[in-house]
C-alpha cells in the first residue's frame, strides 16, 4: 500500500509539472509552494514543529496544515522534497494531499 502511495504522489507529481511545461515553466527557477495534510487535529502540532526546523513556513487550522516555501519544482529538485512530505505523513498520521506552486516563466 505504502508503494501505491509513492507511485500516486510521483504520478501526481508528475502531471503538475506537465500542466507547467505546457505553460512554458521548466520548474527550475524558485517560487512560492504550497503542501497541504489533513488529519487528526492533535496530529498537527508535531508536524508543525519538525517542518519549522526543516525551514518550511506553517499555517492552518484544526484538521489542515499548509506547508509553505520557495524552492524550484524540477523533479530533480522536488523530488526528494515530495518523499520528505510523505514520510513526514506516515510518521504524523495524517493524509498528503499534494502541493502546488505558482507558475514561473522567463
Amino acid at each position: 500500500m505504502e508503494t501505491a502511495a509513492l507511485t500516486s504522489h510521483e504520478e501526481k507529481d508528475a502531471m503538475v509539472r506537465a500542466a507547467l511545461a505546457e505553460q512554458g515553466d521548466s520548474g527550475i527557477t524558485p517560487r512560492h509552494t504550497l503542501f497541504y495534510f489533513y488529519g487528526e487535529e492533535e496530529a498537527h502540532g508535531d508536524l508543525c514543529e519538525v517542518a519549522r526546523r526543516a525551514g518550511f513556513l506553517t499555517r492552518g487550522q484544526g484538521d489542515m496544515t499548509v506547508l509553505e516555501t520557495t524552492m524550484p519544482v524540477d523533479e530533480a529538485s522536488f523530488s526528494p522534497v515530495s518523499a520528505m512530505m510523505q514520510t513526514w505523513a506516515a510518521a504524523f498520521q495524517l493524509d498528503y494531499d499534494g502541493w502546488e506552486c505558482a507558475v514561473v516563466t522567463n
